[in-house]
């Protein structure tokens, strides 16, 4: 079976704002551009080197307002478990994937729900609410995807839900601030660019 992405040409999303890094939704509503532009193309090495395309990517942060913990975990390392061999063994919190176009008739937010559903177990699945934007041009990853940025709270526990994921559970912000900085870490750029956000939400709820 074939598999398609979501995807945007780079000078229709950027045709009015360009950014580095990560934008609040409130800045700026990339949101909006995507719907009204977006079109599929079939998932795999072309795509993945074509740099006039963005594939269109959900990054949803699972948080505990109430204990101010937030959902972190531990990509798989080998092709058997993780096709994505520039992400693997990485440390995450975002959880999210390609836009698929069973995706359908409102597919980001029905590919948010789908991708939290895949990755991770839970007794009731929260509606995601969009953030902000990611956009990295320092690498190859970065370079031909668009992060959608949303928070999905929750009081539930958290559990890694297939073989994507190594290791998941709920952690601190201080306990976070304390890998992104060690070294001996492999930690996520998309992860780090929209921390200091989502650190910040938690200080206000």
């Amino acid at each position: 079976m074939v598999k398609e992405a979501l995807v945007v040409k780079k000078e229709i999303l950027f045709q009015e704002k360009k950014f580095q890094g990560f934008l609040p939704f409130s800045e700026y509503d990339f949101g909006r551009i995507i719907l009204e532009n977006y079109e599929y193309q079939i998932r795999g090495d072309e795509l993945e080197n074509n740099e006039n395309l963005k594939q269109v990517i959900p990054y949803v942060w699972l948080v505990n307002p109430k204990e101010k913990k937030i959902f972190a975990y531990k990509r798989a390392s080998g092709k058997e478990n993780y096709s994505e061999i520039r992400l693997m063994d990485k440390i995450s919190c975002g959880v999210g994937g390609h836009i698929d176009r069973e995706d359908s008739d409102n597919p980001i937010e029905n590919a948010m729900i789908r991708e939290l559903m895949e990755e991770v177990k839970m007794n009731t699945y929260p509606k995601p609410k969009i953030v902000g934007f990611l956009n990295d041009d320092s690498d190859s990853v970065g370079r031909v995807h668009l992060g959608i940025v949303a928070l999905a709270e929750t009081f539930e526990e958290v559990s890694k839900g297939d073989n994507e994921m190594v290791e998941g559970k709920f952690y601190s912000v201080g306990e976070l601030e304390i890998i992104f900085s060690d070294s001996n870490y492999k930690v996520e750029s998309w992860t780090l660019l929209s921390w200091p956000f989502v650190k910040e939400y938690l200080s206000g709820v």
